[in-house]
């Protein structure tokens, strides 16, 4: 796939300038030489990148908002770390030989990602006709052969803009320095999966074999194929265009399961009592509509609980200590910071826990990602009382049965 010119020389001057800033940082000739710049895919991009690494969580904001990722050997992590706070020849060396990154690593490392973040400001404000600003979140160390490639850590499945520095320090030569950039992120589109053919009505037989194959097809959804009248009771009036012929993969509780009659849960007194009452957690990602719904939702007799997207949920899950039997993310912009919200609230619970997704630009792709990323179900809003209560109600008393 032809990578834009004007791309390839956005990061060829990325390149110059961390080469100039981390030199100086640490008193040395530093080069980036003109990268390798390609499409892959995660399992592509950890196929290829086999050696311990260093990987650095770069928050994004501006036009577009997410996460990038910086990666670096996790040997050159620490030799470069090490320079930085000046350990004598032999302590390096030895450090370096015995993969050493400890806290004293973790912060000097730190610091030259911080260089990292800066010079990418810089080259984007310089060269890059859209406003994105790089800040450095986390770092942590990653073993690509213990990586699971439908997890959502340490990134999530998907197509990223792979960006390799063969880089040199003094003439040594070390490991490529990485940038990992979500694709939509730099607006290159990935290739396009064959169109799938709908299942023939004539045949209903027919019909349930070519929806199997399109399912497997789409395993990393990890939902069932609903067909196009289904798709548009759950989206409302979403254009045929958007929703396709052949369907969405969404999960959803069979007609089944889904109760005639929408009433609380009953939560015994003793439950109360010992504050281990079963929480619903509202995660507002943006827009008004968090407060109200979540007003909504304790007025009927459940414990819903309203929490910033800003929040620790690790540190928040930790604390409610599995009171936590449901989620409903909402979100007035549907895109990367919700999808990034939606990563972290479903890794800091657990795939156990139900995962709704409320908001009211919703369009095929938008919920195929939902999907993706561990959304069981969508909520168009504004929705009606009786739809809200109806969703709150089956999945919660779902997750109710399945920890009795």
């Amino acid at each position: 796939m032809e990578i834009e010119q004007s791309v390839t020389e956005l990061f060829e001057e990325a390149g110059n300038k961390m080469a100039t800033g981390l030199g100086g940082m640490l008193g040395c000739e530093l080069e980036f030489p003109t990268p390798s710049i390609r499409l892959v895919s995660k399992k592509e991009f950890f196929t290829e990148v086999r050696k311990k690494q260093v990987m650095v969580r770069m928050r994004v904001t501006g036009d577009h908002e997410g996460e990038v990722y910086v990666f670096c050997r996790l040997k050159d992590a620490v030799y470069l770390g090490g320079t930085l706070i000046m350990l004598p020849p032999a302590e390096l060396e030895e450090r370096v030989k015995k993969e050493i990154f400890g806290e004293e690593e973790n912060d000097s490392f730190g610091e030259i990602a911080n260089i990292v973040s800066g010079e990418l400001c810089s080259a984007f404000d310089e060269f890059y006709s859209e406003k994105l600003h790089f800040k450095k979140a986390d770092l942590e160390s990653v073993v690509p052969s213990k990586v699971k490639m439908d997890a959502l850590e340490p990134f999530p499945p998907g197509h990223y803009l792979i960006i390799g520095y063969p880089a040199t320090m003094d003439g040594k030569a070390l490991d490529e320095l990485i940038l990992l950039f979500p694709a939509a992120m730099l607006g290159v589109q990935p290739p396009e999966a064959p169109e799938q053919e709908p299942p023939a009505a004539a045949d209903p037989s027919a019909g349930s074999a070519k929806a199997t194959t399109t399912s497997e097809t789409s395993a990393r959804t990890s939902g069932r194929l609903v067909d196009p009248e289904e798709a548009a009771a759950l989206l409302g009036d979403l254009a045929t265009d958007d929703v396709g012929s052949t369907g969405i993969p969404v999960e959803t509780v069979a007609a089944a399961q889904r109760p005639s009659v929408v009433q609380p849960v009953s939560l015994d007194d003793e439950a109360r009592d010992d504050k281990s009452e079963p929480v619903i957690l509202v995660v507002s990602v943006d827009g008004n509509y968090g407060p109200q719904l979540n007003r909504l939702i304790n007025g009927q007799g459940y414990n819903a609980m309203l929490v910033d997207r800003k929040e620790n949920f690790k540190d928040l899950s930790k604390t409610m200590k599995g009171r936590v039997k449901g989620l409903i993310l909402v979100m007035e912009e549907i895109g990367e910071q919700s999808f990034s919200v939606a990563i972290k609230v479903r890794t800091a619970f657990g795939d156990r826990v139900p995962m709704m997704a409320a908001g009211d630009q919703w369009t095929r792709s938008k919920v195929l990602q939902a999907v993706k990323y561990g959304v069981c179900d969508i909520l168009v809003t504004p929705a009606s009382e009786e739809e809200v209560l109806e969703k709150v109600a089956t999945y919660f008393k779902a997750a109710q049965s399945a920890t009795v």
